[in-house]
């Protein structure tokens, strides 16, 4: 742990930062909301604890310990990109309203929310859920760089295409369901009934879409990568 915290001190002090910023607004206006956000950033670095975790037994030779340690990540990876669903949080706030105006005026008769408080939950929950990708998206790099050095390249690829569905799976979960990562341990039963009842168009559609989602956002964070590394 101590090669992690040295590794990633920056994005721990970051978080922290993000934390005391929404500890600041659950006093401004006592919303739970804020404290939400807090756990949910917590819970997207904890894939990236386990991840590496799974690398480091994967090196020492204990394959048993690594599984164990990429099962626990595979649990937690879908809290990475489920903060993009925080953002149904701003669907009651208005932001912006058309007034009536004058027949040919110039004035477009838009008008926009002077709040500053409603803005402030905007960025305080896109911040979050870009930290929460960038994290949950370098520990699913670490994952397929482990899997390529013990399979083939299309092993591998099948591994991020099968990871990228389950975890869009797991933001329905959360979401809809309403079930945490965690109950797939000690709620199994009640989880899978959920599951099964809950299988309709709908939750097709979203779980693709968000498997198409994961793998995008996945691509283009390897393209950054090469970039900045060449």
């Amino acid at each position: 742990m101590e090669g992690f915290f040295s590794k990633y001190k920056e994005m721990l002090l970051f978080m922290l930062v993000y934390w005391f910023f929404c500890f600041i607004m659950v006093f401004h206006n006592g919303s739970f909301l804020y404290l939400m956000l807090s756990w949910n950033v917590l819970l997207a670095v904890l894939p990236l604890i386990f991840i590496k975790n799974s690398e480091k037994s994967l090196m020492q030779g204990k394959l048993g310990y690594s599984v164990l340690w990429m099962i626990l990540w595979l649990l937690f990876f879908p809290n990475s990109v489920y903060m993009i669903t925080d953002f149904i949080h701003v669907s009651n706030d208005k932001f912006m309203w058309i007034v009536e105006v004058e027949k040919y005026s110039l004035d477009s008769g838009v008008v926009y929310s002077t709040d500053i408080m409603i803005w402030a939950k905007l960025l305080i929950i896109g911040i979050g859920f870009i930290f929460a990708l960038l994290v949950g998206l370098e520990s699913f790099y670490i994952f397929e760089r482990n899997l390529k050095g013990v399979t083939s390249k299309g092993i591998s690829f099948t591994g991020v295409v099968l990871v990228s569905l389950l975890s869009g799976i797991g933001v329905y979960i959360g979401r809809f369901l309403r079930f945490n990562s965690w109950d797939i341990l000690f709620n199994p039963i009640q989880l899978i009934k959920e599951i099964v009842i809950s299988i309709d168009s709908f939750s097709i559609q979203f779980v693709t879409i968000f498997t198409i989602f994961i793998i995008g956002c996945y691509i283009l964070y390897k393209i950054f990568r090469q970039i900045i590394s060449s």
